[in-house]
This record gives C-alpha cells, structure tokens and sequence, in this order.
C-alpha cells in the first residue's frame, strides 16, 4: 500500500482587481478565478527501482471528512422572498492518480472551449477522457497515464447548517496500468461552478484534509517488457501533460 496526505484548506472569493478564489495555504494554488488545485507525489521507488519491479496497481481509494462547505443559496427567482432558497453554485472536485506530473492549467485551457454554439468547460469531463482540442500541446496525458481517478459534486443543501455541502455525485475513472516509474503524481483539483450568480466578495469554501491510497504489488518482467516500460516512464517523467 502506498498513500499520501493532501491538506484541505479555505479558500475565498477575493473581488477586482483578482476576482478569484484565494487560499493562504501555501500547497494550494489558484488557476483562473474559478479553479484551486493542489500536488503531491507517491514514492513507489523501492518497487520499482531498487527491487527492479514493475507495480501493478490493483485497487485505489480516498479517505476524508464527509464535511465540505460549499458555495451558499440564494433565492430561487432573484428579490422574491417567496421563491425559496438554492444554491448558487456547486463545487467539482477532481482527484487524480498519473505515472507523469499534471499540469493543471494546460487540461483547463484544453477543455474549456466553444464549438457550433456550444460552449464546453472542465465540469463535463474528466482527465484522459475528453480528447485535445488544442494542437499546440504535445498528448502525454492520456487515458492510460491516468492510473486512477475520481470526480464529485457537491453542493450546498439549505436544510442543513449554513453553507454544509452534500455529495451529489461520484464518478470513478482510470486505468490501473502497470508502470515502472519511481513516483506517482496524485493532484487535487477544486472548481467553484456558479449558476447565473457571480461569487461576491468574502464568499468563502472549506475543502477536508485527504489520504489517497493505492494499492498493488511488485511483480518481475521479462528483460524486455521491463525496459520498455522504464522507456515509457521515463518519456512521461519529462512532460508535463
């Protein structure tokens, strides 16, 4: 089993000149005005390189509180008391697990985009899913660098306590490929969607502490099986997607 520890943190919306959500813990970083992410790595080196190992990973989980202050609610129908409350936005939480570093705003500036009227952002897909749409970036990040990942939603629910964010939905992706690499990148990335409502000024989101663990075991290959995936590490080891 080999895991690692992602810090939560706050993050507020911070109005002009930055209009963006911003976090003062330092792991964290800001992508546009709307993205956060945090990265981190895995050392499975003493499988792979000093016991010249391949790691099959078997299985991946993520522990954390169920707790996530998410973006508040306002009134259904703007100035009308009766309307009834909703919330204004949803946070969309990607938890990543890849053989080769993530860069996060590479994937945004790939899947956000317009096509025949149709305008597309990352909420609608996931790393290694949705193909490039750019062509000025080389296409390391792909379904099978992904080796495990996980989406959800959440937003705010106006019959709990103010701002307690609920779980709406849950997706898992990934492709659990053997690798040869010293390390795994695991990258967190938070998005604060809104619906028709900008953020105001002190809005605030409260992200849980995280462990992302995986799971696998050491098997040896055939001198040739082993180099090429070495080849293959190594290739992925010097791009970011």
């Amino acid at each position: 089993m080999f895991d690692t520890i992602l810090r939560g943190c706050t993050a507020t919306y911070t109005a002009a000149p930055t209009n963006a959500w911003v976090t003062d813990n330092t792991p964290w970083n800001r992508e546009g005005g709307s993205h956060i992410y945090t990265q981190d790595t895995i050392d499975i080196g003493g499988m792979t390189t000093t016991q010249e190992e391949t790691f099959f990973p078997q299985a991946a989980t993520i522990q954390n509180s169920p707790f996530y202050s998410a973006p508040g609610v306002v009134n259904r129908i703007p100035g009308d008391d009766r309307s009834g409350l909703a919330p204004y936005g949803a946070l969309f939480e990607w938890v990543l697990i890849t053989e080769s570093p993530f860069n996060v705003s590479e994937w945004i500036a790939d899947q956000s985009y317009s096509i025949a009227g149709q305008t597309f952002d990352t909420v609608f897909t996931c790393p290694g899913i949705e193909p490039r749409r750019t062509t000025d970036q080389n296409e390391t990040i792909g379904f099978e660098n992904i080796l495990y990942g996980r989406v959800q939603m959440i937003a705010n629910n106006s019959s709990l306590p103010q701002q307690a964010g609920v779980v709406y939905a849950t997706e898992e992706f990934g492709s659990m490929t053997p690798t040869a690499s010293d390390r795994l990148y695991v990258t967190r990335i938070v998005k604060v969607q809104t619906y028709g409502i900008a953020a105001q000024a002190g809005f605030t989101i409260q992200l849980p502490h995280m462990r992302v663990i995986i799971v696998g075991s050491g098997k040896e290959e055939n001198d040739l099986s082993y180099i090429m995936r070495l080849r293959q590490s190594y290739k992925l080891a010097q791009d970011l997607n």
